[in-house]
C-alpha cells in the first residue's frame, strides 16, 4: 500500500492533468516545505533508528530499557510533530489530489509509527519480566526500522520532490 500511495504522488507530480491546471501542486495549494517541520521529523526518526539499534544489541538491562524508552519517546515526539503539521497545513484532506495524497500517505505512515510505538511499549513492559529481548522485542525493533526506512521514501517524495 505504501508503494501505491507513493506512486500516486510521483505520478501526479510528473504528469499533472487539466483538472489540476497542469501544475503540481495544483494552483491555490501551497506545498509543505521539506526544510521545516518535516526535516525535524526526519531527524527524530533517524535518532529513533539509532536508539532502537542500541536496544537490540545491548546486554545490560538498564541500557536496553533506556534505549527502548528513548525510541518510544522519539516516536511519540514524531506523532506530536505530525499533529502540529496537520493542524497548521495550508490545505486539508478535501483539497483535491494533493491534499488527499499528502494526508493519506503521511497519515498511513503515522499510523504505522503509532503501531510500532505500541509494540515497543509492550516489549518494554515485558522485558523486565524475562530480561531477554526475545523474538517479540526484536520483531518490534525490525518493524520500527521498516517504518523509519519508509519515512525516507515518504520524505523524499512527499516533501522534497513535490516542490
Amino acid at each position: 500500500l505504501f508503494f501505491g500511495l507513493l506512486w500516486a504522488c510521483v505520478h501526479l507530480g510528473m504528469s499533472p492533468n487539466v483538472s489540476i491546471q497542469m501544475q503540481w501542486p495544483p494552483v491555490g495549494i501551497e506545498a509543505v516545505g521539506w526544510d521545516k517541520r518535516a526535516l525535524v521529523m526526519s531527524a527524530v526518526l533517524a535518532a529513533s533508528y539509532y536508539s532502537a539499534n542500541v536496544a537490540m544489541v545491548a546486554k545490560d538491562p538498564k541500557v536496553v530499557m533506556g534505549a527502548l524508552g528513548t525510541t518510544l519517546a522519539l516516536g511519540v515526539l514524531f506523532l506530536g510533530d505530525q499533529y502540529l503539521e496537520y493542524s497548521t497545513a495550508p490545505f486539508n484532506l478535501t483539497d483535491g489530489p494533493y491534499g488527499t495524497t499528502f494526508y493519506i500517505t503521511t497519515g498511513f505512515h503515522g499510523m504505522h509509527v503509532f503501531l510500532g510505538a505500541c509494540w515497543l511499549a509492550a516489549s518494554m513492559a515485558m522485558y523486565p519480566r524475562y530480561n531477554n529481548p526475545g523474538v517479540g522485542m526484536r520483531g518490534g525493533i525490525l518493524y520500527w526500522h521498516f517504518v523509519d526506512i519508509v519515512w525516507i521514501a515518504v520524505y523524499g517524495i512527499i516533501y522534497v520532490a513535490q516542490l
